[in-house]
C-alpha cells in the first residue's frame, strides 16, 4: 500500500515562511536601492561586511583612477597603485606623509574625499551600532508540543524558558493554528485559528512557564488524534513578546510546530529539581524537551 504523500511544510520552526516568492512585481522587492534601511537591518553578517569591504575598495579605484587618468601631482606617486593607496590614506583620514597632494587637482580629489569619508563613516558606524542594539531574547522553546489528559482535561501543553539571568516583565504568550481547508467548490485555503489559553501573560518570567490549550468543542483541535493530525497540514505559531527588565525594550519571538512535533498522551519530564545536598531549587535544561509515559492509572 502506498504511503500517503506528507503535507508540504509552510513554516519552520522558528516561524519563518518556507513557501517561495515568485513574479514579485518589481521594486517591491527589499534591496539595496529600493528598500535600503530594511535590507542593511536584515542582510546576514557576511553580505554586509561583503558589501561594505566592495564599497570601500571600488570608492578608492574610482578616486585613484580620476588621479592617474588626470595626471594629479601626488608627492612620491609613481604608478597606479601609489594613487590608490594614497586614496586610502585620504579616505580614512590616515595621511602618513610620504604620499601627499601637489596640486591642485590632488587637493580637489582630498577635499572630496574626505567629505565623502565622513559620510561612509558615519553609515557603517549606524548600520552596525543599530544591529549590534538590537535586542533579542533568549527563549528556549520545547522542541515538541503534547497532547495528553491534564487535570481531567484534553489539553495541548509547551513550554519555554528564560535562558538569560534577567527577567521579562509582563510577558506574554499568544497561540495560533493555521490549517489548509477545502470550500464546497473544491477550492482550497489556509485558515487562522486563534487558540485560547489558560493564562497568556506571566508578570516576571524569569525561569520556565507551560503554557496550556484546553482541547474543548470550541478548539479547532477538538477529536483530533495522532493518525489525523497531519490532515489539512496544521501549523500551531506561538508568539511571544515583553520587556527585558535590564535593557527595559521591548523583545520578541515566535516558534512554529508542525505536525510531526505534536506528541500525544505523554507529558515533559520534570525541570525543576532539588539539590539532594544543599536542598537548592534548581531548573535543569537537561530535560527540558524531553517527554515521558504518563504515569499508569491502574494502581488507583
Amino acid at each position: 500500500m502506498a504511503r500517503p504523500k506528507k503535507h508540504p511544510q509552510t513554516l519552520d520552526a522558528r516561524g519563518r515562511v518556507l513557501i517561495e516568492r515568485r513574479n514579485l512585481p518589481s521594486g517591491l522587492g527589499s534591496t539595496l536601492v529600493t528598500d535600503g534601511y530594511h535590507f542593511l537591518r536584515t542582510a546576514s553578517w557576511t553580505r554586509i561586511v561583503l558589501l561594505f569591504a566592495a564599497i570601500y575598495v571600488a570608492v578608492n579605484v574610482l578616486f585613484a583612477t580620476i588621479l592617474w587618468l588626470g595626471h594629479a601631482s601626488v608627492t612620491n606617486a609613481t604608478g597606479f597603485m601609489d594613487y590608490f593607496w594614497f586614496s586610502v590614506q585620504t579616505l580614512a583620514t590616515i595621511g602618513y606623509g610620504v604620499l601627499a597632494p601637489n596640486d591642485t587637482l590632488s587637493h580637489v580629489i582630498v577635499t572630496i574625499e574626505s567629505f565623502l569619508g565622513f559620510g561612509l563613516t558615519a553609515l557603517v558606524t549606524g548600520v552596525f551600532f543599530a544591529r549590534f542594539s538590537t535586542p533579542s531574547p533568549r527563549i528556549i522553546f520545547s522542541s515538541v508540543a503534547v497532547v495528553a489528559d491534564y487535570d481531567g482535561q484534553r489539553m495541548l501543553m509547551f513550554r519555554l524558558a528564560n535562558a538569560r539571568q534577567t527577567a521579562i516583565v509582563e510577558a506574554s504568550v499568544h497561540l495560533y493554528m493555521t490549517r489548509d481547508g477545502v470550500l464546497g467548490n473544491g477550492e482550497r485555503y489556509r485558515r487562522i485559528y486563534d487558540l485560547e489559553l489558560r493564562r497568556t501573560t506571566s508578570p516576571v518570567f524569569n525561569l520556565s512557564w507551560t503554557v496550556f490549550h484546553l482541547i474543548d468543542e470550541r478548539s479547532p483541535l477538538f477529536g483530533v488524534t495522532a493518525e489525523t493530525i497531519r490532515e489539512g497540514g496544521p501549523n500551531i505559531i506561538v508568539t511571544f513578546q515583553g520587556i527585558d527588565d535590564s535593557l527595559a525594550t521591548v523583545v520578541h519571538t515566535r516558534f512554529a510546530y508542525n505536525a510531526d512535533d505534536l506528541v500525544f498522551d505523554r507529558r515533559f519530564a520534570d525541570i525543576i529539581k532539588s539539590d539532594a545536598e544543599t536542598g537548592t531549587r534548581y531548573l535543569d535544561f537537561g530535560p527540558f524537551h524531553t517527554t515521558e509515559p504518563l504515569p499508569s492509572s491502574s494502581g488507583n
